[in-house]
């Protein structure tokens, strides 16, 4: 028997023991699972985004996804998989504009966008100009006001 097949046997017998819903997982496994067996092959009742390269945000093909999406099931985002996030404070400012708009682009699309919000504080200029003076970088996952962003940028103080 080959090896797609043996799986998808394996996660439709899984599927009627737990009874939890399957999701297809594209990308890293999240940190939340939102209460969806995980599974790499149909059949399926939700797609997972759990990671996306900047280079995969910016030019968004995944067939699996697309076709989810056309079928009216739902896609989750896990946001901390976004990588790019990680250099909000030193992008290129034009690219930074992409990746933002890639992320608009697929919420219009009908992909859910979730995570954890705790730890996630809003940096704005004043707090900027405070950690440049200190030698000091925003915390993780920070969300920049674009004044902020700016300042971090070399915009000056």
């Amino acid at each position: 028997m080959d090896e797609a097949l043996a799986r998808r046997v394996e996660d439709a017998v899984l599927r009627r023991l737990d009874g939890a819903p399957s999701a297809l997982l594209t990308g890293d496994a999240p940190g939340d699972s939102l209460g969806y067996r995980f599974t790499g092959a149909p059949p399926y009742d939700a797609v997972v985004i759990g990671s996306l390269e900047p280079g995969e945000l910016l030019h968004f093909s995944d067939s699996r996804v697309l076709a989810a999406l056309l079928e009216g099931k739902p896609v989750f985002l896990w946001e901390p998989g976004l990588r790019h996030r990680a250099h909000a404070a030193t992008a290129n400012r034009p690219l930074w504009a992409k990746l933002q708009a890639a992320e608009r682009g697929l919420k219009q699309l009908g992909v859910r966008f979730y995570g954890p919000s705790q730890g996630r504080r809003l940096v704005t200029a004043e707090q900027a100009r405070d950690l440049l003076r200190q030698g000091r970088r925003p915390p993780e996952g920070a969300v920049l006001t674009p004044l902020a962003r700016e300042l971090l940028n070399g915009g000056g103080i």
